[in-house]
């Protein structure tokens, strides 16, 4: 960026800054109630971005992530946090190793 039109940045963002004060020590309500409707607009723009565009794509995810855990709990049991469960104490869950399907056959080596 050139001097001319960083100069000329600086003069806007110091009028900006000047009308800015002038309405906060002059019209002081009428200041606040602007910035008030200002962020109200702003939360309720977000919120609709946020749903017809956000929203609507995760819905299936989160549906896929709880029938996981859904199965998962019913398959495991329930699942406990292991920071706060004491590591002296055996867990309450002895998995049984189940045999294997597959067989082992032995062969001639040469």
């Amino acid at each position: 960026m050139n001097n001319k039109a960083k100069y000329f940045v600086y003069a806007i963002l110091g009028l900006a800054s000047l009308g800015l004060f002038y309405n906060l020590f002059f019209d002081t309500v009428d200041f606040f109630k602007g910035t008030l409707m200002m962020i109200g607009f702003a939360v309720v723009f977000g919120l609709l971005i946020y749903y017809f565009f956000i929203g609507r794509h995760r819905s299936g995810q989160d549906s896929n992530y709880r029938k996981a855990v859904k199965q998962s709990r019913k398959k495991y049991g329930k699942n406990t946090n292991s920071r706060f469960t004491n590591s002296n104490k055996p867990s309450k869950l002895q998995r049984q190793k189940k045999p294997s399907h597959l067989t082992v056959i032995k062969g001639n080596k040469k």
